[in-house]
């Protein structure tokens, strides 16, 4: 019966999605006339086309977009619809494997928990025509690889690793993680995607045509906020439009940015045995999906998927009965602060002045901090039981 309402709920989610991306064009216009740029006049693709905008993705995603500029817009937009469902159910698939307690039909209020805190950013996804549920799945699907006994299948994981942060920057957070956590096999993969992700513009779209856009990809890259102000624009929540909005300085924000990620990986480097006979490195990995997030200076809404491993985490160390009391109730109000504070939930001008605001910032910070107490707590625990036996 559970399995029942589980699949009414993902295609009860899923119809308004396919309604909202049928009516909405937004990101997708910019991707596809940027193929057609490629196809047509390749010096338009990374400059500054009047309404369009620019566009922010690697020379990589190029070689990955530039079939669509042979197409009619209607025509991308529907295959567009199309991957996107096949992600949306490949991630949830996935997303059980990776968490089976998810499976537990004593547990379906954990899997409940998750399906409305991904409410709002699978919709985002949809009605902005982005990628990051698309993003997500090949991430999710990456670590499923890593975790194979084949050899060959984590090389493959590492490699999908690279490909993510060819297509956008931010998940090179997930590869630094990736290459200093796991094993060689997924370092190889990691290496070799790099060099196929800088090498095949080149192989693809020529020498020449290749350095031109890589300049125009880090020239874009660097000024970014020049359209995507850190005070002005509401839905930017991440750690450093938090701190913009409480009057600090630039230098400071990117200060404070490099000391997080250089504790985190400096705790993964050191502390990474431990994780690794308590188990605790999964949870580790869902604290490395948020905090690429949370620290990268773009996040909006639709970037929430990516908190959905920590949610998952929380309730599997919840659900084993581990520290519970301050685990529920930090999930509760980091719930509420994330997926409470959506437009569908509170309206529009609500929803405006409580990201305004960085209520949902403010949550996704609570969920990071519950995290990483109950990996701390889970280690201590592990290391003071063996060394009473």
């Amino acid at each position: 019966m559970q399995t029942k309402i589980k699949w009414f709920l993902l295609i009860l989610l899923l119809i308004p999605c396919w309604v909202i991306g049928i009516k909405y064009e937004i990101d997708l216009v910019v991707l596809h006339a940027t193929a057609q740029f490629l196809n047509s006049d390749y010096t338009r693709v990374y400059a500054q086309n009047g309404t369009l905008g620019r566009y922010f993705y690697g020379p990589f995603s190029l070689v990955l977009i530039k079939p669509l500029g042979y197409f009619s817009f209607p025509i991308v937009k529907y295959f567009w619809l199309c991957l996107q469902t096949y992600c949306y159910f490949i991630f949830w698939s996935i997303l059980s494997d990776l968490y089976p307690f998810l499976k537990d039909r004593k547990y379906f209020w954990g899997w409940f928990l998750i399906w409305i805190v991904a409410i709002n950013p699978i919709h985002n996804n949809f009605q902005s025509n982005n990628i990051q549920l698309m993003l997500a799945t090949l991430l999710v699907l990456a670590e499923k690889l890593v975790r194979s006994p084949k050899n060959r299948n984590q090389i493959l994981g590492g490699i999908l690793i690279s490909v993510s942060a060819g297509i956008k920057v931010f998940p090179a957070f997930l590869v630094a993680y990736y290459f200093l956590a796991k094993n060689k096999n997924c370092k190889k993969g990691i290496l070799l995607g790099f060099f196929l992700v800088v090498a095949l513009p080149f192989l693809f779209l020529g020498p020449e045509q290749a350095v031109f856009l890589y300049r125009g990809f880090f020239s874009n890259l660097t000024t970014y906020s020049a359209e995507n102000s850190l005070t002005k624009t509401n839905d930017i929540l991440c750690l450093p439009s938090l701190l913009a909005r409480l009057n600090m300085g630039s230098l400071s924000i990117n200060l404070v940015v490099l000391v997080i990620s250089a504790l985190f990986f400096g705790w993964v480097v050191f502390s990474k045995r431990t994780f690794e006979k308590t188990g605790n490195e999964p949870h580790l990995l869902a604290l490395a999906w948020a905090l690429s997030v949370l620290l990268n200076p773009s996040t909006r809404p639709h970037y929430f998927i990516f908190y959905i491993p920590a949610f998952c985490s929380v309730l599997e160390i919840i659900y084993k009965r581990e520290k519970t009391l301050g685990l529920q109730i930090g999930l509760i109000f980091s719930t509420l602060l994330i997926a409470f504070t959506a437009e569908g939930v509170v309206g529009k001008a609500w929803n405006e002045s409580l990201e305004a605001a960085s209520v949902p910032t403010y949550g996704v910070i609570l969920l990071c901090a519950i995290l990483g107490w109950a990996i701390v707590t889970r280690a201590k625990l592990s290391t003071s039981s063996s060394s009473s036996h």
